[in-house]
């Protein structure tokens, strides 16, 4: 059985994702929402798809780990609530035996910045081999026993700040299920949908979000994660003036957030 893991705050488009779910080929699949909304129809809407809910309002590291433990698969998979499925991702996913499982994505929409983010997520995939400590590709299938182990260091390294890490949450647990494992598969079919930033507002808003709360990690073991020298990529498609358009775009707030 997959265990799908969603840790909500917005519940934007959960409806999509919801029935993205539903609607999968492959049904041996169980769902666990934790949701941190104040929005009553959250909770009305996770009733509705039969699915568990873990209602408790946490930072987006300690909801992944809620999940983690509140589920019951051998393999796990860590969605979000602007990630919907393609309607085969789970029957595919199901076929393939590795600890750990990057994903192909394909953003939705086609206002200038999400065209940035389709180029960029090719780059990516294409020309930038998966490194832990950059987070570009991360994985987001694990069997059980990886997490297990990358919960249990996490909550040991990082101890009471633990509970309040809300960005980089995923690239630190791929970093320490790394150390664990090094069988991570590269699937490039895009099983994943992504409603991403289509305003350059919503870019702002999220990276001075990310800057800001980043700084927890100073003083502890993963303290290099604050480097934003960390995130250079290869370009090999498209126009690189473009392309850095984005990444000045997420970088001078995402620095602001840091700073202020």
């Amino acid at each position: 059985m997959i265990s799908i893991e969603i840790p909500v705050l917005h519940g934007r488009y959960l409806n999509k994702v919801f029935e993205s779910i539903r609607t999968q080929t492959f049904q041996d699949y169980e769902v666990v929402v934790v949701n941190s909304s104040p929005k009553g129809e959250v909770s009305d809407l996770i009733r509705q798809y039969g699915f568990k809910e873990v209602r408790k309002n946490v930072k987006l590291l300690q909801a992944r780990y809620l999940a983690h433990r509140e589920s019951r698969g051998n393999r796990e998979l860590l969605l979000d609530e602007t990630r919907v499925l393609r309607k085969d991702a789970l029957e595919i996913l199901s076929s393939l035996n590795h600890d750990m499982i990057i994903i192909g994505e394909e953003e939705i929409g086609n206002s200038f910045w999400i065209k940035l983010a389709k180029l960029d997520k090719e780059n990516i995939m294409e020309c930038n081999i998966p490194e832990a400590i950059k987070g570009f590709a991360l994985p987001r299938l694990f069997k059980r026993e990886i997490l297990d182990l990358a919960f249990d260091r996490l909550r040991e390294n990082l101890k009471e700040k633990f509970n309040e890490i809300v960005f980089p949450d995923h690239e630190l647990i791929y970093y320490e299920a790394s150390k664990v494992s090094n069988d991570v598969f590269v699937l490039k079919a895009k099983l994943i949908g992504h409603y991403g930033d289509a305003k350059l507002s919503e870019i702002f808003k999220k990276y001075f979000r990310y800057g800001k709360t980043i700084k927890v990690l100073k003083n502890t073991p993963y303290s290099k994660f604050t480097r934003i020298s960390r995130k250079r990529r290869k370009i090999c498609k498209g126009n690189k003036l473009t392309l850095n358009m984005l990444y000045l775009a997420r970088a001078i707030p995402f620095l602001l957030g840091y700073i202020l």
